[in-house]
């Protein structure tokens, strides 16, 4: 979930700028507060055991759509920070690591850790783990923290990032570029799956191609990437209708959410079936695009909520908060304090905040430096 500061933008119709890395958006760090939680309430459905509820709890159970908005807001983010000047490979990639893995890497540590007490460590597990790369595997995309899989496709498209903006320059399209990898990935389970049992199910289903991997997830990357373009060259403007945009975008993400409820059938999430991955691949991320464009030009409630100094503490702590709200942190807190998972969601968001500031941005702020020192040397 990258992090990258920017500078407040004011209420102009017409929002670029040459210094589009140097900004501040408030409400855009609200907004990996609200994507967290709303992961949270996928996992920890509250309507799950409540007969009475079949609707609502069938509606929380696809608010794994969470990940789109992460995943969207990172091609938004990294766009608008390299998009414009290359930056060296090293430096950037350094920069990323330094955002993203320490606090990972202390954790996975703890959480093999729990395993290896309980007889439960496996040392393939602990590699993927390591290396970010179990999401390729079918038998471990859920190996240690679980959740972790969605950072083998962050990942991979900090990879893929710099290659996209070179073609870029190169005049290749930006829309040509998610179908072009959806392509490849194709072409590599046929070549793949035959040979699947024998590699740990390295990509061996269209399944785990599509939901857990960067050819399949490429769409919603490319999403923010296209906003983060028409936002620097001053293509977003407001429109007369009030909320116009943020209205839009969140009936498009609603009627996406719909459609998965809906088409659910016998699997257990909508986002597995057919239509469904073409609507939380393709049609979430457009809904996405269209409410972060409201929030970049509209002066509306929403944006002045995620804005506000709670949710700029909430958003900045939200990717430990993703990190512990499942596994074996949560599991010692719900057995030694709590098993309520209200509760438990008020002492990780307080656990979540401590990380952050004491152990997460101090340990970015110390290795920023030491990268830029080794790209010296």
């Amino acid at each position: 979930m990258a992090c990258i500061r920017f500078c407040y933008v004011a209420t102009s119709a017409t929002l670029s700028t040459p210094a589009a890395s140097r900004i501040y958006l408030p409400a855009f760090t609200g907004v990996r507060a609200l994507a967290a939680y709303l992961v949270f309430l996928h996992h920890f459905n509250p309507f799950r055991h409540n007969p009475e509820w079949p609707r609502l709890h069938a509606w929380v159970l696809e608010f794994h759509i969470g990940v789109p908005v992460f995943f969207v807001l990172s091609g938004f983010l990294i766009t608008l920070r390299y998009g414009q000047q290359p930056v060296p490979w090293r430096r950037y990639m350094g920069r990323r690591l330094a955002r993203i893995y320490p606090l990972y890497f202390l954790l996975c540590l703890a959480t093999y850790y729990a395993f290896w007490r309980a007889n439960h460590f496996l040392p393939h597990h602990f590699f993927f783990s390591l290396t970010l790369t179990q999401a390729f595997f079918s038998d471990a995309k859920y190996a240690g923290i679980a959740q972790a899989w969605t950072l083998t496709v962050e990942e991979s498209f900090y990879l893929l990032a710099p290659i996209a903006f070179w073609l870029l320059r190169r005049r290749v399209p930006l829309w040509v570029q998610p179908f072009a990898l959806l392509g490849v990935g194709l072409l590599l389970v046929l070549m793949l799956s035959p040979v699947g049992a024998h590699t740990y199910g390295f990509l061996g289903s269209f399944r785990l191609m599509l939901l857990f991997s960067i050819f399949g997830r490429g769409f919603e990357f490319y999403a923010g990437m296209q906003l983060a373009r028409w936002y620097q060259q001053g293509r977003l403007r407001r429109y007369q209708q009030p909320a116009f945009l943020t209205l839009l975008g969140s009936g498009l993400i609603i009627a996406a959410l719909s459609g998965m409820v809906w088409t659910k059938g016998g699997y257990t999430y909508g986002q597995e079936h057919a239509f469904g991955v073409a609507l939380n691949n393709v049609v979430l991320p457009g809904g996405i695009i269209m409410l972060f464009a409201g929030l970049l030009t509209e002066p509306t409630w929403l944006r002045y909520l995620l804005s506000t100094r709670i949710f700029q503490i909430l958003g900045k702590s939200s990717y430990a908060f993703y990190l512990i709200h499942l596994g074996s942190v949560r599991d010692w807190l719900a057995l030694h304090l709590t098993p309520h998972n209200g509760l438990l969601f008020i002492v990780l968001n307080l656990l979540a905040i401590g990380l952050h500031y004491v152990i997460e941005e101090p340990l970015n702020r110390w290795l920023r430096p030491a990268v830029a020192t080794v790209r010296s040397v």
